[in-house]
């Protein structure tokens, strides 16, 4: 994995959503055990799971 991200949901401009990029330019998002889209509420909220994940590293992106 190349970067993780932080951005504003497409679908909610008041929630946020966590993207992977790999270094051949693919991209994913963060989803759920049931195959969702997760999203968080505030940047607080996207910053603490991926903690949990064991990531110690992102961009935000406004």
């Amino acid at each position: 994995m190349d970067s993780v991200k932080i951005v504003r949901s497409p679908a909610d401009a008041n929630e946020w959503v966590v993207l992977f990029k790999e270094k051949d330019g693919k991209s994913f998002f963060l989803i759920s055990d049931n195959d969702q889209v997760c999203s968080y509420a505030t940047l607080d909220a996207a910053v603490h799971a991926l903690d949990a994940l064991g990531f110690a590293r992102a961009e935000v992106l406004f």
